[in-house]
């Protein structure tokens, strides 16, 4: 069985799975306490699962079972582990050294990030003779900075927000100012917005080649065309330049390059891949001169409907000819009417879905966002009790506002902080000091339930690490 077959067959058993345990997809953590999952565990599951050791509760996402447990609990196990798709870290490519001055700002993350994910983008650029990075939501500039100056390679940074895209620029050394290009604009999987697109990169292709053949010559380099559709600008956008309807001067090198080849389209560029598709690694030679520059897109982080974009982007402009893209989260995801117009992207998978009547919800987008394999393997008994209480009380506070339909919303960004768990007493005063209710029962009132409500539901609290793994 090949790669491609291999994920349809284990895309058609997750669905199988889920249709045949619908809670699971449906079970959102907050209302642990009043969606009751553990009921939905068979008996005999829980004599076992309630009964593990820290050792034991990590090593069950890999296949770990005992020859006395339940049949049908092996059988689920083995199942799911065998499922995984391989994780293991690549050694092909080792990080660069990341200056002192280029690392200011950067906390450690980022910098861990920063000089692994530029490593690999420039191994990419080198394998698909690409020149320039497109950089799709390129915040503050860091990554962009690091390829500019370690990799000497050409950056355009997009970025949704005016203020990033103004301290990216303020990031810039002297010896880099010409290398990069960082603009406001938000990439959507739209006609009008790829299009917007493509006429805003045939504005930095021109800066890029004014630079590179003197800033005192008005060059507008050779003339290309970055697509077979009518090239539009945007004027709202306050972002791309008028372009010069009428011939202006060029150099002799972009003179040469405008009459050596024929412009390449994007029908061309699926004709010469020959039926292999957008992942197809080019060279040099698979690129005419017309092309003026090869880009590679990348995105660290794509959050929501981005990734989507830019797979479409990738695959429709000729001038891209790679992509480097680690996604994010599914929370900024575009829903209409109660749908994701953008998931599941694979057609086959809709089909399955459909078929077993389970739809994208946000609990069922969820479970492909939990943390890897890896860290869970690693957690100790100290980690697993604080995702316990982390867990178990704000479900309890779910329970109450269900229990008396009481509204409540935070004052802060968060509830509580990791030492307001160490007991319910503290958590409960956190919470009455950060959120806002809706309920005309005082504070002592509320104290009183709450209590109440550990006191009661404390019994079950044991199947919280049950039901994450």
């Amino acid at each position: 069985m090949n790669e491609k077959d291999k994920i349809s067959s284990t895309n058609k058993i997750i669905v199988e799975l889920l249709a045949k345990h619908q809670w699971i997809h449906n079970f959102q953590v907050t209302k642990f306490f009043i969606e009751k999952p553990w009921n939905h565990i068979p008996e005999e599951w829980k004599n076992v699962l309630t009964r593990l050791t820290t050792e034991e509760l990590n090593s069950l996402p890999f296949g770990y079972s005992k020859e006395d447990w339940p049949e049908s609990l092996k059988k689920f196990i083995t199942t799911a582990s065998e499922m995984a798709l391989p994780r293991k870290i690549s050694e092909e490519n080792k990080s660069c050294c990341l200056d002192p001055q280029i690392k200011r700002g950067m906390n450690p993350k980022k910098q861990h990030e920063v000089s692994h994910m530029s490593a690999l983008i420039n191994d990419i650029s080198v394998r698909t003779g690409c020149d320039v990075v497109i950089d799709v939501g390129s915040g503050l500039g860091y990554l962009g900075h690091v390829l500019t100056s370690v990799y000497g390679l050409k950056v355009i940074g997009l970025e949704s927000k005016q203020s990033h895209t103004t301290g990216a620029d303020k990031r810039l050394f002297s010896d880099t100012d010409d290398k990069i290009i960082n603009v406001t604009f938000e990439m959507e999987d739209t006609p009008e917005n790829r299009l917007e697109f493509k006429s805003l990169m045939k504005s930095c292709f021109q800066k890029f080649r004014k630079s590179e053949c003197g800033k005192d010559m008005d060059c507008d380099g050779p003339k290309v065309s970055l697509s077979d559709s009518n090239l539009v600008n945007h004027s709202a956008t306050n972002i791309l330049t008028q372009q010069k309807n009428t011939e202006s001067e060029q150099c002799d090198a972009c003179l040469a390059e405008s009459n050596q080849a024929p412009i390449q389209t994007d029908s061309d560029k699926k004709s010469n891949e020959q039926g292999d598709g957008p992942n197809t690694t080019l060279t040099g030679n698979d690129v005419t001169k017309s092309d003026v520059y090869r880009c590679l897109l990348i995105g660290l982080h794509c959050c929501g409907d981005l990734t989507p974009a830019m797979l479409r982007v990738y695959s429709e402009a000729d001038f891209v000819r790679g992509l480097c893209c680690v996604s994010c989260c599914y929370h900024r995801m575009v829903s209409q009417e109660g749908t994701y117009p953008h998931f599941p992207m694979s057609k086959e998978l809709d089909t399955v879905m459909s078929k077993n009547r389970l739809t994208p919800s946000a609990p069922f987008l969820r479970l492909g966002a939990q943390e890897t394999g890896a860290r869970w393997k690693t957690k100790s008994e100290e980690s697993h009790q604080s995702h316990v209480k982390a867990v178990a009380y704000r479900s309890l506070l779910e329970l109450y506002a269900h229990q008396e339909n009481v509204e409540f919303s935070k004052l802060f960004r968060r509830i509580a902080t990791a030492g307001d768990f160490e007991n319910f007493d503290g958590y409960i005063e956190k919470t009455l000091s950060r959120c806002q209710f809706s309920s005309t029962h005082g504070k002592d009132s509320m104290r009183t339930k709450l209590k109440a409500l550990y006191a009661e539901y404390h019994l079950y609290f044991q199947y919280v690490e049950v039901i994450t793994v």
